[in-house]
């Protein structure tokens, strides 16, 4: 029989976390993260939990059924309530995944799946399966085995990125964030239930046992009250970008916690859904070494020690830089006197930082680059000293420089030139006037600024893009900071420093297809291509987009004109919601 799909809208996107906003996208009632309540749960705003379950053990395999609260099915009548039912089936612990028991589960728009179901069922291959709300039976069993729980989620995420991710009986007020940033989008009271017949608060901060010098209850009213702190909190991170912040704070709530955790970045490192470029006032909080293992800090140090060479101009002195609390570097006090000091254009600034290890002075606005925090207090523990030293000695050698004056207060094994006093700081008089001075025992002839800028632009392209094919034959005109690109005498592209991207002129876009600048997305389709680009629109496209990313438009073969990513890679196939915001039309 057919059913009712549900009507869901993406209110916010941070990796694999969402906000959905369920019925009518323009008043959606209820939103996720949320709860899903049981006949004796207590009563709970809709806001907050959007959709009610019944378990049905009577005959065997048992059978669950999902209803929701509301008329969420176009075109949201007072009977348009989405009802879901599926078999449970019969699952074995997965210690046992060789016994191929998960016969018996459905398949449909309730999708029930257990790690036996993952290892055995080749249903779940179909390219046509669309699920609205996938369950995974043996959540409480997985966590219990190292690495399986995100395994599990990780998988069932990217395969069904429309559907809605429930994992029975393991969240709490004190690990939503953590499962959401997994990519669960619903949560039950199982939890809850127990802490209170055990008269414990099961509290944002983990178990524990009530205050009575403060009247503190474990009723329900009150486990209520932390899930409704947890799910808000979880909701305006996600909405905020600071979800990574939470999460490491609540992973401290227990040890599995931090274990899956750990096991999670492993687990995403090279295939992370990250943005390429954010807005000016996102943050990147670094406060704790656990900051470091973010796939966005491990996919930084790897791209510098592998992929990123500076420009020709700039591969004979090299001059390393502390960091300043202050983003972009260049905007602080301490490197305007640096800046004051070397006046050879061709010297290579780079600055020695943590988590990020090296940033280089010309992608200095890149994401995170310019929009990182970390704790400043002049000490480095041994972790940020070896990632720095292999960096920089890395960097060394394969860029061949001739000269590298060190001012950034570390020792490194390579020779270096030493411009750091004793006792004096980095930004002072004395160590800026050595700073000048070493820098022009070894300067050559200068460059013009805009001659510099030609370089710079040419680095961060090949940062962004893998290629500065497309700068064949332009110049460098305008004004700062928003210097143009030119051709003759006509506009090909605009440098923008607070997103740190460039922005292409329409006429430019062959150029940039021709080149392999910018990747391309296929849409099908007989009529004109108008608006933004959604999931029914997509044949192909790249797996691993990032979210900021500028791509071109094809359609049988023809260049349509550019948009702009606004979802990952792994939500394009199947996914919600708007995946790119339209630039240019040809």
């Amino acid at each position: 029989m057919e059913h009712k799909p549900l009507a869901r809208t993406v209110m916010s996107r941070w990796r694999h976390a969402r906000v959905l906003g369920l019925g009518d996208r323009a008043t959606p009632s209820s939103f996720t993260p949320g709860l899903c309540l049981t006949e004796n749960d207590p009563i709970v705003d809709i806001e907050m939990a959007p959709f009610t379950i019944h378990h049905d053990s009577t005959e065997l395999p048992a059978t669950l059924k999902v209803s929701a609260r509301g008329p969420w099915s176009f075109p949201f009548d007072e009977d348009d309530i989405p009802t879901y039912s599926g078999v449970e089936g019969h699952t074995l612990p997965p210690s046992l995944q060789q016994a191929d028991s998960g016969k018996g589960q459905s398949t449909g728009p309730l999708l029930p799946v257990s790690w036996q179901r993952l290892v055995h069922d080749v249903a779940l291959l179909n390219a046509e399966l669309s699920p609205e709300i996938v369950v995974i039976q043996d959540a409480i069993q997985l966590a219990g085995h190292a690495g399986r729980l995100v395994q599990t989620i990780h998988l069932i995420r990217e395969r069904f990125p429309a559907a809605l991710l429930w994992a029975p009986g393991i969240g709490g007020p004190d690990n939503c964030a953590v499962l959401s940033w997994f990519g669960l989008d619903l949560f039950d009271l199982r939890r809850s239930q127990q802490a209170a017949s055990q008269g414990v608060l099961l509290s944002r901060d983990g178990p524990r046992l009530v205050d009575e010098t403060c009247n503190e209850s474990a009723d329900m009213d009150s486990q209520m009250e932390e899930w409704r702190a947890a799910l808000s909190a979880t909701r305006s991170a996600i909405r905020s970008g600071t979800l990574r912040e939470l999460v490491e704070k609540q992973s401290l709530n227990s040890p599995r916690l931090v274990e899956h955790l750990r096991r999670h970045d492993a687990l995403i490192t090279q295939s992370a859904p990250l943005s390429m470029h954010v807005e000016k006032s996102q943050r990147f909080r670094c406060h704790s070494p656990v900051s470091r293992e973010d796939p966005i800090v491990q996919d930084w140090i790897y791209r510098m020690e592998n992929e990123y060479m500076p420009d020709e101009i700039h591969r004979k002195t090299l001059v390393l830089l502390p960091c300043s609390a202050r983003k972009p570097y260049s905007s602080s006090q301490s490197h305007r006197f640096f800046r004051s000091a070397i006046r050879d254009r061709t010297v290579h600034q780079v600055m020695v930082t943590s988590p990020l290890g090296l940033v280089p002075r010309e992608l200095e606005e890149q994401w995170p680059a310019a929009h990182y925090d970390v704790p400043v207090t002049g000490d480095w523990d041994d972790d940020e000293l070896a990632t720095i030293r292999r960096m920089v000695e890395g960097l060394v050698e394969r860029v061949g420089y001739t000269t590298v004056i060190n001012h950034s207060g570390i020792d490194f094994e390579i020779e270096t030139i030493d411009t750091r006093p004793d006792g004096v700081g980095a930004s002072s008089k004395a160590a800026c006037d050595v700073l000048r001075s070493a820098v022009e025992s070894v300067s050559s002839n200068s460059i013009s600024e805009k001659k510099y800028l030609r370089h710079a632009f040419a680095s961060l392209s090949r940062w962004q893009f893998g290629t500065d094919a497309w700068l064949e034959g332009l110049r460098v005109g305008g004004k700062p900071p928003r210097w143009m690109l030119m051709k003759d005498k006509q506009q090909m592209a605009q440098w923008h420093p607070d997103s740190g991207r460039f922005s292409f002129t329409k006429s430019i876009l062959p150029v940039l297809r021709e080149t392999e600048t910018l990747r391309e997305v296929e849409i099908g389709g007989d009529a004109p291509w108008k608006g933004d680009i959604f999931p029914a629109m997509v044949i192909s496209a790249p797996d691993d987009l990032k979210i900021g990313e500028e791509i071109l438009i094809i359609r049988d073969g023809e260049l349509l004109g550019s948009a702009r990513c606004k979802a990952a890679g792994w939500e394009w196939k199947g996914g919600l919601g708007r995946l790119a915001k339209s630039q240019h039309r040809l």
